[in-house]
């Protein structure tokens, strides 16, 4: 008896289909678990049947289809083949997929498309395997970094997705061998600025880190403290090297007279160590608050110098909603005019003089850096409270824990004398 012609699903018989459904662990859940060792096996199928048979359900489309099954063969398959039909119910669509395998909230999700136009139909041009490859890759210990990682990561920039691996690859080989940074180091350094990715080696990337090492005091001997730089500050590599970074090397270590810091390298290695942005802050801020802080303390240039060496996280600092209102606050009974903090008289609300609080300032730099509200205000007032002169007090008061300063404050009530 003639057999009848085999019901094609995808353009290969359903015993076929069937037949490659439940050999060896399911296929259809290897899909969804699917990894490039699973891709490469499945690759090698018994017979170019078996082959177009993964293609047809693995292969994913945007048109309501499973995986390149329409919904209308879908339904014949339930109808007929209700077992095989609830196996391929698990197979997505290649944009789903990543949602899912990543974890991503619709929130992640609005996020991802919205900085990346036409993301869904990129998605599922790239494809499962290049997907797994490119997700293996960033999960591998060569990178290092969690499920939780890589979603903020791609969330943040999901351009990466079509950038070559190969070219990542030797980015990443780049940081963990030639620079020595650990694991941990690169992926917290991807976490921040995921386009780092993207620059060139040859022309963004090491001749960066050649300037921190030959102009900035980061040099081969001592690069293994100088990384920190790299991995907590990769936006350095955002910057022009010959539009932002040496020109402010230059404009810090200027010897022109009434003008900068006039910075020496060593100092200059310790200002970047610290504060890294320093080298792309504009030269109109800096400039501002070096004038600001110059005249409302009645600072020299080697004063000034002195505490920016020492503090240069205070030049982070906001001028107009920061330094001043603390300047306003020590010396209260002043007023601002044309945007300038002009002394009246040297009686301030804390007990100071304009020349207590350069001492103090000079002392501890940091204390221009701790909250208003939540720090200098409920313990100046806690101290005035108890006829507590802050000038009396040690001047690196403000950096105690509150414990400490609980502490030293019953000290002062119980003894009524000032002492550290």
């Amino acid at each position: 008896m003639m057999g009848r012609k085999p019901r094609l699903v995808g353009g290969i018989s359903i015993r076929r289909f069937a037949i490659v459904l439940f050999i060896g662990p399911s296929l259809i859940d290897a899909v969804d678990s699917f990894t490039p060792q699973i891709y490469r096996r499945i690759q090698r199928p018994r017979s170019p049947n078996e082959k177009r048979c993964y293609s047809a359900i693995a292969s994913g489309n945007k048109y309501g289809g499973i995986g390149s099954l329409h919904v209308e063969q879908y339904n014949k398959i339930a109808l007929r083949h209700p077992r095989i039909a609830e196996r391929i119910s698990f197979v997505r669509p290649v944009e789903e997929w990543l949602n899912h395998y990543l974890s991503l909230s619709d929130s992640d999700q609005k996020k991802l498309y919205s900085r990346w136009p036409n993301g869904v139909d990129r998605v599922n041009r790239i494809g499962r395997e290049r997907l797994h490859e490119w997700i293996a890759f960033f999960l591998s210990d060569t990178v290092g970094l969690d499920h939780s990682q890589l979603r903020k990561m791609l969330v943040s920039r999901p351009q990466l997705l079509t950038y070559k691996l190969s070219n990542m690859q030797c980015t990443a080989s780049y940081f963990r061998e030639e620079l020595g940074l650990s694991s941990k180091e690169f992926g917290s350094l991807l976490n921040a600025y995921p386009s780092v990715l993207m620059y060139s080696i040859n022309d963004r990337l090491r001749p960066t880190v050649n300037f921190l090492q030959n102009e900035c005091g980061g040099g081969k001997d001592n690069w293994a403290s100088w990384k920190r730089v790299i991995y907590s500050y990769p936006n350095v590599f955002s910057h022009s090297l010959e539009k932002t970074l040496l020109p402010k090397v230059n404009f810090l270590c200027s010897k022109e007279t009434g003008k900068s810091l006039s910075l020496k390298r060593s100092e200059l290695s310790q200002v970047v160590a610290k504060f890294p942005p320093t080298l792309w802050l504009s030269e109109v801020n800096l400039q501002s608050k070096f004038d600001f802080l110059s005249e409302s303390l009645g600072l020299n240039r080697s004063e000034l110098r002195t505490m920016i060496v020492s503090y240069p996280q205070m030049l982070g600092l906001s001028l107009e909603n920061n330094i001043m209102p603390k300047m306003d606050f020590f010396l209260h009974a002043s007023v601002r005019g044309d945007n300038r903090f002009k002394e009246i008289n040297n009686s301030i609300n804390c007990g100071l003089s304009k020349n207590q609080l350069k001492d103090f300032v000079l002392y501890q730099p940091a204390l221009l850096a701790y909250s208003l509200e939540s720090r200098l205000k409920p313990r100046i007032s806690r101290m005035q409270a108890k006829n507590i002169l802050f000038s009396y007090c040690p001047k690196n008061i403000m950096s105690y824990t509150d414990e400490k300063f609980d502490n030293w404050m019953s000290t002062q009530v119980a003894t009524w004398s000032i002492s550290e």
